[in-house]
């Protein structure tokens, strides 16, 4: 604990043996959590600070820090608060930065766009982490956080992924839970993970460097020494690299309205052309389902064919695979759609 300590002190007080100007407001290091609505991003800014998971938001406005079990979003505003790390008062306080989670439809969250610019730009000014939380069982980007982590690299340039980390929220270490894991083809490892999203990364943004990758789950069970010691390890392992790495100044960010646009259309197009597609598949089903019925008039088989629904184009896209909206957003909605639809129809 005082080699954490030792750590945790020269870390505080800014890379390059100096303070930030404004360290008495907001403490170093200063840690913001980004990702989709509903991942756990509150849950987990609450649980760093010491406080209870499910913790209700008191005292903080625009439902900042408050959890709640529904989809819906409940932060709607930026906010940093200042506290111990995990709760240990034995050590000095830090920053947590909680943000709203962004959906599909961009233009109507400018505001909430602006007002994280303006509070990252104008009150914090230097950010050491930005957390990119994905849930552990998404292993696909969604329209929403591919359009998110577009925005932050328009808003804040490239140098922001050099400051940027992974966290994969509800990775379960009980037996179960790592029992699936394992059985998974391939397994599903920590490594394996962070390689997945890696690569969608390089790919898809052209981030040169693997980003650092922490499961800290939130809702680890306490009575359970192996959940308790893996959660306490990734904790560390984020305050360390946040105590490791040179701050980000927010100085020259913009909100990027021109770029939300374009992305907002192209979100559009995306699912547009998703439809179409699954018209496609539900139109060749019941073209199908057709050939089926003359067959069995013909006397050619004695089982008449089963009456599709209307929706069994998503149906068979969504137990088949064959396409996501995901996987054109990632990889381009060109032959990717059509060429796995026709392995499969």
């Amino acid at each position: 604990m005082l080699t954490f300590f030792l750590f945790f002190v020269s870390g505080f007080i800014g890379t390059g043996g100096r303070r930030l100007e404004n360290d008495d407001r907001f403490p170093s290091p200063r840690i913001v959590i980004i990702g989709a609505t509903g991942v756990g991003k509150s849950s987990l800014a609450n649980v760093l600070l010491g406080r209870d998971k499910s913790y209700d938001g008191s005292g903080f406005r625009d439902g900042c820090f408050k959890v709640q079990s529904k989809l819906d979003p409940m932060t709607k505003s930026t906010c940093a608060d200042r506290g111990y790390w995990l709760g240990n008062t034995s050590l000095p306080e830090f920053t947590i930065i909680d943000t709203p989670g962004f959906g599909d439809d961009l233009l109507k969250e400018e505001k909430t766009i602006e007002n994280l610019v303006n509070t990252l730009k104008n009150e914090v000014k230097y950010v050491h982490l930005f957390v990119i939380a994905f849930r552990q069982q998404d292993n696909r980007m969604t329209y929403a956080l591919r359009s998110m982590l577009s925005l932050f690299e328009k808003m804040f340039g490239r140098a922001f992924w050099d400051n940027a980390v992974l966290e994969a929220t509800h990775w379960n270490y009980g037996d179960q839970n790592q029992r699936i894991r394992a059985g998974s083809s391939p397994p599903i490892t920590e490594d394996f993970w962070a390689h997945q999203f890696n690569s969608k990364l390089k790919r898809e943004f052209q981030v040169e460097k693997s980003l650092p990758a922490v499961f800290i789950d939130t809702f680890y069970d306490h009575s359970s020494p192996m959940e308790t010691a893996q959660f306490n390890k990734y904790a560390q392992n984020l305050i360390e690299h946040a105590n490791s790495v040179h701050p980000f100044e927010c100085k020259d960010i913009e909100i990027a309205l021109h770029e939300i646009r374009d992305m907002q259309n192209h979100i559009d197009r995306l699912k547009k052309e998703t439809d179409e597609r699954t018209n496609i598949i539900q139109n060749l089903i019941e073209e199908r389902e057709e050939l089926k019925r003359q067959i069995v008039l013909h006397g050619v088989v004695t089982e008449p064919p089963q009456k599709q629904p209307r929706n069994g184009g998503n149906l068979f896209c969504l137990n088949n695979r064959c396409y996501t909206p995901t996987e054109f957003a990632l990889f381009g909605v060109g032959e990717i759609g059509r060429a796995s639809c026709r392995e499969r129809v």
